[in-house]
């Protein structure tokens, strides 16, 4: 699934798309809680903001849970009786038919409360389903498993930080969503600086409904690179080495097969501001690609305008 996206940040608010913010829970009004990380490497140094809509208080009760059911009338109300009887609080959810008139999936972000065990959900439902127990006749299946946010927010999205380290800056929230945009709490600016014009990358964690912000440099420069290359072990290889060579810094990946063990697609955002010849990137991946062994196509260099 391709959740991120990329934008400039205005004075000091972060504007979230419409795409983003729906996905994630944070839209107009919504309450938004914040944490700051601080990476360190050698003589460099990166910041990556944290947005969740939920608040440190509930994080140990936040756990995932994941149903299959028939897909039939009543089978989601079932569900749903079954985790309130138990005192489990649903909170963001999405549910989808896989297989039409026959089975669809529930998945949950749940609070737990103080009352609720993790592991009794589980061992509930299998003693009601030995006994046949018509509650719940049209559920197949039920996992739990605690949920992230709590780690990613006391410990950031990245477990390292290379030869250097990592350090929680501040926390703030809950703050407004207003207008579409996520406005820097003032604690924030005074560690992040002028951050005006910066452009962000913003990266979506949908199982556990987190938005990882992290800033570039001011004087990144981003492009859109399509190509189309062989379905075969050792492309994307010669692809990105080739990239990598020329002082390309890929930022973000997707690749998707078309035709199999034949033909794929790989979509890519890069910043080319460290490139020695930024001016003539494409007829170099061009060139590149026409000496390459197989289909290699540039189907798209463009600039990136925020």
């Amino acid at each position: 699934m391709r959740l991120w996206d990329f934008t400039k940040v205005h004075g000091s608010s972060i504007p979230l798309s419409q795409r983003i913010g729906e996905a994630m829970g944070l839209e107009e009004g919504n309450q938004v809680y914040s944490v700051l990380f601080k990476y360190d490497q050698g003589d460099s140094r990166s910041y990556e903001l944290i947005l969740s809509s939920f608040g440190p208080d509930s994080y140990r009760n936040l756990s995932h849970v994941t149903i299959h059911m028939r897909d039939v009338p009543g089978a989601l109300a079932q569900a749903a009786k079954f985790l309130s009887d138990r005192g489990v609080n649903i909170l963001n959810s999405v549910s989808l038919s896989v297989i039409s008139d026959l089975g669809m999936v529930w998945k949950i972000l749940v609070d737990l409360g103080y009352t609720c065990e993790l592991d009794l959900i589980e061992e509930d439902f299998l003693s009601l389903v030995k006994k046949g127990d018509e509650r719940v006749s049209k559920l197949d299946h039920i996992e739990v498993q605690r949920s992230d946010i709590a780690r990613i927010f006391s410990r950031g999205s990245s477990f390292r930080s290379g030869s250097g380290g990592k350090m929680e800056q501040r926390r703030a929230g809950p703050d407004p969503i207003v207008d579409s945009n996520y406005s820097l709490p003032g604690c924030f600016q005074e560690i992040l600086g002028d951050v005006d014009g910066n452009t962000v990358m913003m990266v979506a964690d949908p199982d556990n409904w987190l938005l990882t912000v992290t800033f570039l440099r001011k004087e990144s420069r981003l492009v859109r690179i399509s190509l189309a290359i062989p379905d075969s072990p050792g492309a994307i290889h010669r692809v990105s080495d080739s990239l990598a060579n020329m002082g390309i810094n890929l930022l973000s990946v997707f690749t998707k097969v078309q035709v199999y063990h034949q033909r794929m697609v790989l979509d890519a955002v890069a910043d080319i501001s460290r490139c020695d010849e930024p001016e003539g990137l494409e007829w170099r991946i061009l060139e590149s690609l026409n000496r390459m062994d197989g289909d290699y196509v540039l189907q798209e260099y463009s600039s990136i305008e925020l």
